[in-house]
């Protein structure tokens, strides 16, 4: 029986399916999804790991500039003070503030992926064309987008792993963001190394996927089709460390 997806054996996957449009963006889609849920988990972790409140600026509040300024005092005549006497800062708790940072991300992934999966389907549909390739982008695309589902295993193990190696960090109202900023990169350095790793074997399943489904949707040999994986599955995975 022919396996339903080349995770585990792209060879025979890739023999029994031709890599097609529709099918491509199904998984392109699931790839777009799986790294929203991964970027949520990885913002619950943090406010799980993470306790304390800080002081913020008070939203209710005009600028120092306004309220120091001559139009306020000529307002505050007439008791009118447009949220002045308001504190210049509000205590928040930490988890808010993670949560709407993380939240930022969301936008930027709905467009950013795709746009990376139709680059990195270009890049591979370049060089397989001048190994002499044939077939449509479209079988490109397909291709691409299998090479990137690896990762909806290996993020949830480094998801997991920053769980486990995380140790619980409490900041307070006083706390510099520098002293945060030194106690947070302490409390990960032992994930770092376990993420880097896991980086390095999504990459290297996702261009042994990439391999077989090029030398299928593009009719190439083989040995090109490792060329041209290999070429941009290592540039892939250099950008990732930046």
């Amino acid at each position: 029986m022919a396996p339903r997806t080349p995770f585990l054996r792209p060879d025979r996957y890739f023999t029994d399916h031709e890599p097609t449009f529709d099918r491509g963006l199904v998984v392109a889609a699931l790839v777009v999804v799986g790294t929203l849920v991964m970027v949520a988990g990885l913002g619950a972790v943090f406010t799980a790991k993470i306790d304390g409140t800080v002081m913020v600026d008070n939203p209710d509040r005009p600028s120092e500039q306004f309220c120091d300024g001559q139009m306020n005092e000529s307002f505050s005549e007439t008791n009118t003070t447009f949220g002045c006497d308001e504190p210049a800062e509000i205590e928040r708790n930490i988890d808010v503030i993670i949560d709407e940072a993380m939240g930022q991300f969301y936008g930027p992934i709905l467009v950013g992926v795709p746009i990376l999966l139709f680059v990195i389907a270009g890049l591979l549909h370049l060089g397989t064309a001048l190994a002499g390739g044939q077939g449509s982008f479209g079988n490109t695309l397909t291709v691409a987008a299998w090479g990137f589902a690896p990762t909806l295993v290996t993020m949830p193990l480094a998801i997991a792993a920053l769980w486990v190696t995380m140790d619980p960090v409490t900041i307070t109202t006083g706390m510099e963001p520098a002293t945060f900023q030194s106690m947070l990169l302490g409390r990960i350095n032992e994930w770092v190394p376990i993420a880097l790793a896991l980086n390095a074997v999504g990459s290297l399943w996702g261009a042994v996927i990439w391999v077989f489904g090029l030398e299928r949707g593009r009719n190439v040999s083989r040995g090109g089709a490792a060329v041209v994986a290999g070429i941009v599955a290592l540039l892939l995975f250099v950008i990732g460390l930046a």
